[in-house]
């Protein structure tokens, strides 16, 4: 009987010249072909499926991020490995319609994808937990997913991350910044306490398909969204309407507060609040704010 154990299927993400091998709790991946019944007069049944759209893939996986990586091998030059969050910070904020994907491998499967959601938790004292989606669409004459999955070692890699697991973004030293942003300050000059922040983005995209041609010939990105839900113990400080269209800073940091994570809100509005109090309890304010690229 065969088995792989999880640590024979390293998680490899590879961007532009960037090659990253995450430290991935979990992994999924999923193929679905859209396919129409036929049906003839005369006959009983069906005559065959024809295809309704392109054969497609999803790939979802979570981790915790890392913060510093081994960039270079030959000289033990490190730096920030977080490719998801860079991309998803330069994609929602991208002028150019067309856009390029991610190149995913782990177990000597893999494709090129898109991101389509990328989300994170922060609590206190608990690792930053981050769930993320990508969709595979395939291109040209190229299979959305290729490879039988084998197991493999590290060391197969041309990129050998061994100090990847150096430094994790930790929430004991997060900070969701407000200065200077849509906020009321009370007069004590107190912002409160954050408790809690559940964030996520997601992205649309469009692929453009040529006569003749079964996969995309490119993309084009459309649009973002991204939500905070945020949890603190006062109602009127930190965060609050104002009708102003400044940025919010989510700053996420390891255990040595140091190599931050920085994801940037851009004009985000205030959607709801809701206040909570309860007997021998403290005061909590849940607020949601959203952003539209």
């Amino acid at each position: 009987m065969a088995t792989i154990r999880y640590d024979q299927v390293p998680l490899v993400i590879q961007y532009g010249k960037r090659t990253e091998r995450m430290i991935a709790r979990e992994c999924s991946l999923s193929e679905a072909a859209d396919l129409t019944p036929i049906y003839s007069i005369g006959k009983y049944g069906i005559s065959e499926q024809a295809p309704q759209g392109a054969r497609t893939a999803s790939i979802s996986f979570s981790y915790s991020p890392v913060l510093t990586g081994l960039i270079r091998e030959d000289t033990g030059k490190t730096g920030s490995y977080n490719i998801i969050n860079d991309v998803a910070n330069s994609l929602k904020n991208s002028k150019n319609s067309q856009t390029s994907g991610v190149s995913i491998r782990f177990g000597n499967i893999s494709g090129e994808g898109l991101l389509s959601s990328y989300s994170l938790s922060l609590q206190p004292y608990s690792p930053v937990e981050c769930s993320v989606n990508f969709e595979l669409f395939g291109s040209g004459e190229n299979l959305p997913v290729s490879g039988d999955l084998q197991a493999e070692s590290p060391e197969s890699f041309k990129y050998i991350n061994s100090k990847l697991a150096a430094q994790y973004g930790h929430s004991a030293h997060s900070a969701f910044m407000t200065a200077g942003s849509p906020a009321t300050i009370t007069n004590s000059n107190e912002t409160g306490i954050l408790t809690s922040v559940d964030y996520s983005i997601n992205f649309e995209y469009e692929p453009v398909y040529k006569l003749g041609q079964e996969f995309p010939s490119s993309f084009l990105y459309h649009k973002a969204n991204e939500e905070a839900n945020l949890s603190e113990n006062v109602r009127e400080t930190g965060i609050a309407f104002t009708g102003k269209s400044e940025n919010f800073n989510l700053n996420i940091r390891s255990l040595d507060n140091q190599n931050a994570i920085l994801v940037k809100m851009n004009e985000p509005v205030l959607s709801n609040t809701q206040l909570r109090v309860s007997s021998q309890g403290a005061v909590e304010t849940k607020k949601t704010i959203r952003s539209f690229y």
